[in-house]
């Protein structure tokens, strides 16, 4: 049991990788709501303008210790360290062996509660950990040799924002709706001898930054200690459509100050083809439009193609209304402008929530 009857709590794994040249963004999660009696997991794979999903989900007692669900297995081989993930062949043309092993020491961000109306909305802990990943994919027929590519994996746990069912229609709505971010960035790209962390939470123009979190981490056996930067600054240039910006990133920098004065700037740019997670069951994303976390029987699963391009739709229609222009994850590249030769990939989050200068 856990300590809080929220039906909203869970606790999870998510789990991302793609190769160098941006071809595959492979993504996965696997997550237990214990107060809800519910384990659900996915697994979305963006190729060649296409984007494949699956989603499982299963009763979470009495095998509560078994992490499996569907075709899907998780096994612990070493905790922090070597993670074992498999999935048996089924009919949405998917299957995986997979072994993340950590490249370097997980990194734990800030605990962060929000309270709305005096209650406590989310509460959430999470670490992120860079990897190196080997084993093999296979989509729709087609078998990949993964060879030492990067990977990124988050652990989360606690109440969510967006698990759990819908939130109640007895609760008041709070009098004045939260403000949204703007824009949003999450990134963990693993270069030449470090893996650089930074998220943050922007409204645009000459305002301060409403959230900030950074880290610089070492390889397992390097000496250095991992710091936090204590500045950053941005830039960055969205795709143009019919001479209009949309909400999706093409390019930008990232500027961060180390605590001996030093600086360090970064290019990045998605070189993936996007992967909607709402095609994992975020943001209402099964059929049903319950999300993630709700019990759908004791044995349920549930997938589809969706067609998609590099800018802003998912072109083919579904059962669920799609959040297109915001939530899309993509595998991306980081290079280091003072040195070209130190040039890294990993997890690429740049998404635009409310309004922001420039866009409509």
């Amino acid at each position: 049991m856990v300590a809080d009857g929220s039906p909203h709590w869970s606790d999870g794994y998510y789990f991302t990788m793609g190769d160098p040249d941006g071809r595959f963004a492979w993504f996965t999660g696997f997550r237990l709501h214990a107060n809800n009696d519910v384990l659900d997991a996915f697994t979305c794979v963006s190729r060649d303008g296409e984007q494949h999903n699956m989603r499982y989900s299963r009763r979470l007692r009495p095998q509560i210790d078994d992490l499996f669900c569907g075709p899907v297995t998780v096994d612990i081989v070493e905790g922090l360290r070597t993670i074992h993930l498999r999935c048996a062949p089924n009919e949405y043309g998917q299957a995986y062996d997979l072994v993340f092993e950590g490249w370097c020491p997980p990194y734990n961000e800030e605990h962060v509660q929000v309270y709305i109306n005096g209650r406590l909305h989310s509460d959430r802990s999470n670490y992120d950990q860079c990897c190196t990943v080997n084993g093999w994919i296979e989509v729709a027929g087609e078998r990949v040799e993964v060879n030492g590519w990067t990977g990124v994996r988050d652990h989360s746990w606690g109440i969510g924002n967006n698990t759990g069912g819908p939130r109640s229609a007895a609760i008041a709505p709070p009098p004045v709706a939260p403000a949204m971010p703007g824009l949003r960035q999450w990134c963990v790209f693993k270069m030449r001898d470090r893996a650089v962390f930074w998220q943050f939470h922007h409204p645009g123009g000459e305002a301060e930054y409403t959230k900030l979190e950074t880290q610089c981490m070492f390889p397992y056996g390097d000496e250095r200690e991992p710091f936090a930067y204590t500045a950053i600054d941005h830039t960055v240039t969205f795709v143009e459509v019919d001479g209009n910006p949309v909400r999706r990133l093409a390019h930008g920098t990232v500027t961060l100050t180390r605590p001996d004065g030093g600086v360090e700037r970064y290019a990045i740019e998605p070189i993936s083809y996007p992967v909607y997670l709402q095609g994992g069951g975020y943001f209402g994303g099964f059929h049903d439009g319950m999300g993630r976390g709700a019990y759908r029987g004791d044995d349920h699963h549930e997938g589809e193609v969706w067609e998609i391009d590099r800018i802003t739709a998912i072109t083919t229609p579904t059962p669920v209304e799609l959040n297109r222009y915001h939530y899309a994850e993509a595998w991306g590249r980081c290079v280091n402008l003072d040195d070209p030769t130190d040039v890294g990939t990993g997890h690429l989050e740049c998404v635009v929530l409310g309004r922001y200068p420039g866009l409509r």
